[in-house]
């Protein structure tokens, strides 16, 4: 799991947790930077993707 923050510039990643494996320690894993524009464009690709295959 992450916790994903939206900004007007950026999306951003972090704060990651595995629940069913406590003992993993993801401290130094992220966070990661995404440009709002591009991401925001992926996520609306994927979903159409997805879309057509319902």
């Amino acid at each position: 799991m992450t916790r994903v923050t939206l900004t007007g510039d950026l999306v951003v990643w972090d704060c990651f947790e595995q629940p069913y494996c406590t003992t993993r320690d993801y401290t130094a894993f992220g966070p990661f930077l995404f440009g709002r524009d591009q991401y925001d464009k992926a996520v609306q690709a994927l979903s159409a993707k997805i879309a057509a295959h319902e």
